[in-house]
């Protein structure tokens, strides 16, 4: 008995330290299959001054920014919680069956944000016109 628990002791440690690695350095690192995230930071306010917006694009950007603004901390939240509620469940007793639920939960709540800022993003470049795309993905900004 006191044998197969230093084995899950272990193999937990290792699984761990696994996923550690594999997020990076730190927690302000973003991973790096996470393509959605510059391209966000580009069309931060800062980076939209630069592009000479007119009024009506300001506006609908703004806008844009209102309406996705409650739906995605909504998201963020549920897929904290479900983060979570898998690492509850790894650190517990619980089933295999149980820990592979609360996986799927959270990997099905971080497709939902994913899906949910890439049409934001994609709405926002609709926005811009084909000469301020150029610039605003261009290399020397």
């Amino acid at each position: 008995m006191k044998f197969s628990k230093s084995i899950v002791t272990v193999l937990a440690i290792t699984m761990l330290s696994g996923i550690a690695f594999a997020r990076g350095e730190g927690r302000g690192h973003h991973h790096k299959g996470d393509v959605i995230g510059p391209m966000e930071r580009q069309l931060s306010p800062e980076k939209m001054r630069d592009l000479g917006l007119s009024e009506e694009q300001t506006a609908k950007l703004k806008a844009l920014r209102e309406t996705n603004k409650a739906e995605v901390q909504k998201l963020r939240e549920e897929t904290k919680k479900s983060r979570q509620n898998f690492k509850e469940a790894i650190r517990s007793n619980a089933s295999k069956e149980v820990i592979s639920q609360a996986f799927q939960s959270m990997m099905d709540k971080k497709t939902q944000l994913g899906k949910v800022r890439l049409e934001s993003l994609l709405s926002a470049r609709d926005i811009l016109t084909d000469e301020q795309r150029a610039k605003l993905f261009s290399k020397e900004r």
